[in-house]
């Protein structure tokens, strides 16, 4: 069973529009973007729906979704369209912060302090990342460095979501899901890509500039036989200046670690599952193609229209 209730956050009225709504799709990407849930709904006097206005959105007893309205759309036929987001959109917001020994956990609970943004789980990021210089960012680009600096330094990789209401920060070893999707198992149809052409590199250029010495200093790792193989990609990066030559070249090597390599993704359309949201891990079983592995899902669209309950994922090798 479905439930949508809206709270007007004007009048503080709250509706159960549940009968009223179809077509709904719920929206989760791991990096970038907050969820979305977006429905169409029959007009009703005396309903006042306003921009702000909170949404929950549960499913069998399942809490799915809480969030705000942010564009409403009316058209001849009656109907209304509604697009609501959860509160990682106030993270698109954009401030000038300055970090020094910052673990990320600490730099989210930071900023979700100063704009207002409730918190849940924070797990102890362990890495404390040496200077943050971040001038007129958004704070989602701020954040996501900070996951990228702790992800390049330890090899842990960390999740930002919303929890329904509480911006939660995890290990993505703490989001391993138990769930197969295979072809016995959710799946309707897959594809599969292997790329060099996005965030595959194999030569780390990075600089800085030496203001004692009024020189760019340069510090270069690469991968010559892979270079030979798809020719050169080269990653170029100015480094904070206060970075010492170790510092650089530990970077230089980590970035070489984590970019030289092919970028596999895998996109399936599946009978739906409500535990599998972006940043979720799964494992896929498909026979056709002999791929057995765990996937960590880089987007899922869950849609529920005429009592079926469908999803799409874009999945990414761990």
């Amino acid at each position: 069973m479905i439930s949508i209730i809206m709270q007007n956050t004007s009048t503080g009225e709250i509706y159960d529009i549940s009968q009223l709504v179809t077509n709904i799709s719920w929206d989760t990407v791991r990096i970038g973007k907050p969820a979305e849930l977006s429905f169409a709904m029959v007009i009703e006097k005396g309903l006042e729906i306003s921009e702000g206005s909170i949404i929950y959105f549960i499913k069998d007893d399942t809490k799915i979704f809480y969030g705000y309205i942010f564009k409403i759309s009316r058209t001849s036929d009656e109907t209304l369209s509604i697009t609501a987001y959860d509160q990682m959109r106030y993270l698109l917001n954009k401030d000038t912060f300055v970090f020094k020994n910052k673990r990320a956990d600490e730099i989210v609970q930071k900023i979700a302090t100063d704009f207002n943004i409730r918190t849940g789980v924070l797990e102890n990021t362990s890495y404390k990342i040496p200077l943050m210089v971040e001038d007129g960012q958004t704070l989602i680009d701020i954040i996501y460095k900070s996951i990228d600096n702790t992800l390049i330094n330890t090899g842990e990789m960390y999740v930002l979501y919303d929890s329904f209401g509480s911006l939660t920060l995890k290990n993505i070893k703490s989001m391993f899901n138990n769930l197969i999707i295979g072809d016995e198992s959710l799946l309707t149809s897959y594809s599969f890509d292997r790329s060099i052409d996005g965030d595959s590199f194999n030569k780390i250029k990075l600089y800085k500039d030496n203001k004692n010495t009024g020189k760019r200093e340069v510090f270069i790792v690469k991968d010559s036989s892979n270079i030979n193989k798809w020719g050169l990609l080269q990653y170029y990066e100015k480094v904070n200046d206060k970075l010492n030559e170790a510092q650089i070249r530990k970077r230089a090597e980590q970035l070489v670690f984590v970019k030289n390599r092919v970028e596999k993704g895998l996109s399936l359309d599946c009978i739906g599952d409500l535990s599998v949201r972006a940043g979720t891990s799964i494992y896929v079983d498909i026979k056709g193609m002999e791929l057995k592995q765990r996937f960590i899902v880089d987007s899922a669209k869950h849609s529920f229209s005429n009592n079926q309950h469908t999803m799409s994922l874009t999945l990414k090798v761990i």
